[in-house]
This record gives structure tokens, C-alpha cells and sequence, in this order.
């Protein structure tokens, strides 16, 4: 639940005088997001003080700055917490003014006059947000949603309103343009019209390109992740991992993805034979399977392990490198190594070990693991002898990787859940402590 960090969050900011104005969402704060982003405008000269607030404040509940996407115009700040049953805010930060393709829509002065207070908090009101509402989509996506249009229609279409905006930029023509719209409906037509007359006011300029090659400035402290779970049957990767996904959700406003042991980029050996698809349910017999021959072992090997080099370089690595994100393996190569049987892999240990040099290593590796006795009286699918030598090979292989941390599951389960947010959220702030937040990446 996020309204302990944003209670505190916005009193923080009221109280070190931080002018501020949300910009869309505000309804349900400062106890709840309402399952969206928070888009908040400062000016420039407190985004230092504003992000030491974010950072103490989120500190206080148990989390931390996560990921951070720098930028002149709209930096981005996840946080996630582990308080109460974790808790993750992803915060655009907006600097001195609204702008889309490098033109200013609304000015710092604007915002200030349309900024009112909502439940003790400041933020932006209806009719301004309509007009950035429809402006946003159709310079960015040259379409929008019928539901804009009739925002903008409904509440901005205001004369008075739309010439004090538009005279403060040196954009007065856009104003018949719009005031156009009383006479017209949501249509294909109509949004032709207005994509045509918003490019021709508000062209797109070359820096754009620029912006977009300076996404790779990124890849020196990347705004995403990967987690993978590892742990025999019974030891509570499915109810950890569910409990997970909602503060990671919240923190990464929605930009979680989920995959079964490998990137599946390429699909399954099965799938290709039978032209059936993978079945991802629960595994009920995880040795039923007889391990291939060393030719037939060596083939799967092999085809596996592109998907999990050029699969992951092609499917993962282009999202975390620039977004901020997390993906969320169950189960990963090193199941190779420590259950080679449920794999259907009769090779070699070198070979197996060969592989987890040349394959992309997550950036957190979770080890889920209890007394063998423990995990075999949730899960008697495998023979006592066969969990008991699982849990001691995962142990050794938590040993020797310095990504991998054991998180005790034979405790109670909310114990195991805050462990692992723990870990989760001490290694991703680790990337960004010395980062100048308020500077350009």
C-alpha cells in the first residue's frame, strides 16, 4: 500500500515549501495512485531538494530510489518500499513547464494559474489537463481515444482560456483551430484535421533524433532489471513471486514481465515437434520424463542456450537497457545444474557449466530454499533423497555466485516475501547511489 510514502511524501514537499502541481490522477491521493503514475511539475531549481525528499521520504518506509531515467525535461523516478506488503510509486518529474516535441503547450505561468489545492495537495486543474490530454496523444501517437476528444470538448473548449495558453507561447493560430471543434464530432475525419493542423504549428524538429541516440547514454547504468527465482518443488517461488509482482507493478508502472526459465524468444523444442503449445501450469511430475541420450541431450542443450543468449539480447536486454523495468524468471539456466533431469539433460557437468559462463546472468538471483523435511512434507513429488540433494546443491550454487542470495521460505511466508523485497530493493538502489539525479544522463 503506497499511501504511507505519499502521505508522508506530500507533506514533506508542503512543508520545505516545494511548489508542485500533479498533473492528471490526483483524485485518490494522497491515499492511492489509482493504479497510475504520478506526474508531478516542480521547477528546475528544487529538483534537488525534491529528489532528496523522494529519497529520504521512501527511506522511511523501508525502500528506495530503484531506477532512474535521467533528462532535461522529464526525468523518471521508481521507488519501491517494503512496508506493510511492500508498496512501488513510479514518479514522472516534470521541470518548469508542459512541452511535447520540444514545444511548450503550457508555460511555467500557465500551470501556476491553473494549479488549484485537492485534499491538501496541488494539482493541475480539469480543464488544463483535457487540453494536455488531447494534445499529448495526437502529437505523440497521431490518434487518440474517443474519451480525450471529449474531454477537450466538454471542458477546455473555453476561448477565454485556450488564447491566455496559446498567447503565452506565441501560438495564437492553434486557438480557431480548436475552437473549430465545437461544430464537429469525434471522427476519423476530425482527427485528421487536427493531426495535420498540430503538425503543420508544431513540426517535429531534428533534436528528437538526438534525443533518441542519447537513450543509449543509458546503457552505463541501466534503468531495468532481472530477477531470477530459484528453488525446488514446494519451496514457495509461485506464492513469493505473486506476492512480488504487485509493489514491482506499482513501482514500474506496469512494465513486468513474467517468463518460465528462459526468455522464450524461441519456442519450445515440443511446441515445434507437435505443434502444441508449452504447457506453463504446475509441474505434478517433474522426473516423469526420461532424460534424452548425450546426442539428443547435447541438441536441447544447444538450442536452449541461443534462446538464452540471442533470445535474451533480442527480447529482454533492448527493454531494460533504456526502460525502467524488471523481468521475472521462474527458474533459469542454473536449473540445468542443479536438476538436470527436469530438463530431460543427460550431459556432462562441464558442458552444463560452460553454458552458465556464456549465457547473460540476471541481475538478481533469489534462492528459495527450507529444511529438505520441510519442503518435502509441501511437495512429496520427488523422493526425499532427490529434495534433500536439491536443496544442498542450491545452497552450494548460492554460495559461490555473488548474485545469488538464500531467502529462507521454511519461515512464515510474509517473512520470506519482505526478505526478498529486502534484497530486491538494497541491490537496485546499489546501481544508482552515485548518481547525480539531477543531472542529464
Amino acid at each position: 500500500m503506497n499511501s504511507y510514502f505519499l502521505k508522508d511524501f506530500f507533506n514533506s514537499l508542503n512543508n520545505n515549501n516545494v511548489k508542485y502541481c500533479v498533473l492528471r490522477n490526483y483524485q485518490l491521493l494522497p491515499e492511492s495512485t489509482g493504479g497510475s503514475d504520478l506526474d508531478i511539475l516542480i521547477n528546475k531549481k528544487d529538483s534537488k531538494k525534491f529528489i532528496e525528499i523522494v529519497s529520504k521520504t521512501s527511506q522511511n518506509h523501508g525502500g528506495d530510489i530503484i531506477s532512474f531515467i535521467a533528462s532535461d525535461i522529464c526525468p523518471r523516478i521508481c521507488v519501491l518500499g517494503k512496508k506493510g506488503n511492500g508498496w512501488g510509486v513510479m514518479i514522472d518529474l516534470h521541470y518548469d513547464e508542459i512541452s511535447y516535441r520540444d514545444y511548450t503547450i503550457l508555460s511555467n505561468t500557465t500551470v501556476w494559474e491553473n494549479t488549484f489545492e485537492h485534499n491538501g495537495i496541488f494539482a493541475l486543474n480539469t480543464k488544463s489537463d483535457a487540453l494536455i490530454g488531447l494534445f499529448k496523444e495526437l502529437l505523440n501517437n497521431r490518434t487518440c481515444k474517443e474519451k480525450y476528444y471529449t474531454d477537450f470538448k466538454n471542458l477546455a473548449l473555453d476561448e477565454v482560456f485556450l488564447n491566455n495558453v496559446f498567447n503565452s507561447v506565441n501560438k495564437p493560430e492553434i486557438v480557431d483551430v480548436l475552437l473549430q471543434c465545437k461544430e464537429s464530432s469525434y471522427s476519423e475525419k476530425e482527427l485528421t484535421r487536427l493531426v495535420k493542423a498540430l503538425d503543420f504549428y508544431f513540426p517535429k524538429k531534428r533534436l528528437a533524433r538526438i534525443k533518441k541516440i542519447s537513450k543509449f547514454s543509458r546503457l552505463f547504468k541501466q534503468p531495468g532489471f532481472t530477477i531470477a527465482f530459484l528453488g525446488t518443488d514446494g519451496s514457495g517461488k509461485s506464492t513469493i513471486i505473486e506476492n512480488l509482482n504487485k509493489p514491482l507493478y506499482s513501482a514500474f508502472h506496469k512494465a513486468v514481465y513474467y517468463e518460465h526459465m528462459r526468455p522464450n524468444k524461441f519456442p519450445s523444442i515440443s511446441s515445434l515437434l507437435s505443434n502444441k503449445e508449452e504447457s506453463t501450469g504446475p509441474v505434478t511430475n517433474p522426473h516423469g520424463s526420461k532424460p534424452s541420450g548425450f546426442l539428443g541431450s547435447l541438441i536441447r542443450w544447444s538450442y536452449y542456450l541461443l534462446d538464452y543468449t540471442f533470445g535474451f539480447y533480442i527480447k529482454v536486454w533492448p527493454k531494460k537497457a533504456i526502460r525502467s523495468c524488471v523481468w521475472l524468471f521462474d527458474r533459469y539456466y542454473y536449473d540445468n545444474l542443479i536438476d538436470p533431469k527436469r530438463g530431460r539433460i543427460n550431459l556432462p557437468s562441464w558442458i552444463l557449466k560452460l553454458g552458465k559462463l556464456i549465457i547473460p546472468e540476471p541481475d538478481i538471483i533469489l534462492c528459495l530454499g527450507a529444511n529438505a523435511e520441510v519442503i518435502y512434507k509441501r511437495k512429496p513429488e520427488l523422493p526425499f533423497k532427490e529434495v534433500e540433494r536439491q536443496v544442498e546443491e542450491l545452497q552450494k550454487f548460492c554460495r559461490t555466485n555473488k548474485r545469488a542470495t538464500w531467502i529462507d521460505t521454511g519461515k512464515d511466508i510474509n517473512e520470506s516475501i519482505s526478505d526478498s523485497l529486502e534484497v530486491i530493493i538494497r541491490v537496485m538502489a546499489k546501481r544508482f547511489e552515485s548518481v547525480n539525479f539531477t543531472s542529464k544522463v
